[in-house]
């Protein structure tokens, strides 16, 4: 026997619906905030501080990181943060003055830190991941007093980094951050988003000329 012929209308709403279910899902949420993103460089307005700033402000506002900045390197090869979110005002004057050199992301004798892939390093309060000069970037008091209560727990001291990498894997710049606004640590598809902007961020620095 002959099966009966699938119904085409079927298959279009079939697909209509998969696709806009998908869209709900907070992985494709993720997705969306970098692809938004990638839409802005075709803008011919924009400039590279503009694009980071609001690049920051997506991490900050749509993965729900409660602190976020952004570093770049300077045409004398020196570090310094470029912009931030979701951080006080008295914490971010301190990060302004602050620079580095390459040496200080590879060495960990003052920055211990756990890779967690090629780009992305957790830093923990226990290790107090902080040299001289920094004390006012964070609560140093705060994290003093804090205690980890779970596995998942995300205390003041704790930060991630990962890295933007351009051209023969040369680091460019470098994407910080704390935990979650739930006080929990970003989760594995979460940081996989933040490796994602940051190669969006370099192409955003090849595209936008500052190297």
């Amino acid at each position: 026997m002959v099966g009966e012929a699938i119904n085409p209308d079927i298959i279009k709403k079939r697909m209509w619906l998969d696709y806009h279910r998908a869209c709900s899902d907070p992985v494709c949420e993720r997705q969306e905030c970098v692809h938004e993103l990638l839409d802005r460089l075709t803008a011919s307005s924009i400039d590279l501080h503009q694009f980071l700033q609001e690049a920051v402000d997506a991490l900050h506002a749509k993965l729900y990181l409660s602190e976020v900045t952004i570093g770049l390197r300077r045409p004398d090869g020196t570090y310094t943060y470029e912009v931030m979110a979701g951080l006080q005002d008295s914490e971010w004057k301190a990060h302004q003055g602050l620079s580095y050199v390459y040496d200080q992301f590879v060495s960990k004798e003052v920055y211990k830190y756990e890779e967690v892939s090629e780009l992305t390093r957790l830093f923990l309060a226990e290790d107090n991941p902080y040299a001289n000069g920094e004390d006012e970037t964070y609560q140093k008091d705060v994290m003093l007093q804090s205690r980890r209560k779970s596995l998942e727990d995300f205390i003041e001291g704790d930060y991630i980094d990962t890295l933007v990498l351009g051209a023969d894997r040369e680091l460019w710049g470098w994407i910080e951050y704390s935990g979650m606004d739930n006080g929990k640590f970003p989760d594995g598809q979460t940081i996989k988003s933040i490796e994602l902007m940051a190669s969006v961020i370099a192409v955003a620095v090849t595209l936008l000329g500052k190297r």
